[in-house]
């Protein structure tokens, strides 16, 4: 992972998502960390996990480029990840639950630029 301060992760996975459009979690990951595992995850209510083993200064810039409306996320599919040479060894989620999972799930996203995101819908 890069010395970089917050704000500049924050533009370089900007300018990345901006590039590349559809990115998942696992060509983030390679492309800012390499082969780097922690202990983290990002996950949603009802023990659904969206990414985990990156290091938390990516999730964290992931996080607050989502708030700040820069990026989108949408749901994605496993054959993303298996094409960026990641997957997560959990379940997929094929729809979202009624009830919280009773064992973690993944649910696959991809990152847009929310300008492209806008630009589709008119």
């Amino acid at each position: 992972m890069s010395d970089a301060a917050p704000d500049a992760l924050e533009q370089q996975v900007l300018a990345y998502v901006r590039e590349h459009d559809y990115v998942t979690f696992a060509a983030l990951h390679q492309h800012f960390a390499g082969d780097t595992r922690e202990e983290t995850q990002i996950e949603l209510p009802g023990n659904r996990v969206i990414w985990a083993g990156a290091p938390r200064e990516l999730f964290d810039a992931v996080l607050a480029l989502l708030e700040q409306g820069q990026l989108a996320s949408i749901p994605g599919h496993q054959a993303a990840y298996k094409r960026d040479g990641r997957v997560l060894d959990l379940p997929v989620e094929k729809t979202p639950p009624r009830e919280p999972h009773a064992e973690p799930h993944w649910f696959p996203v991809l990152l847009r630029p929310m300008e492209a995101v806008l630009a589709e819908q008119g």
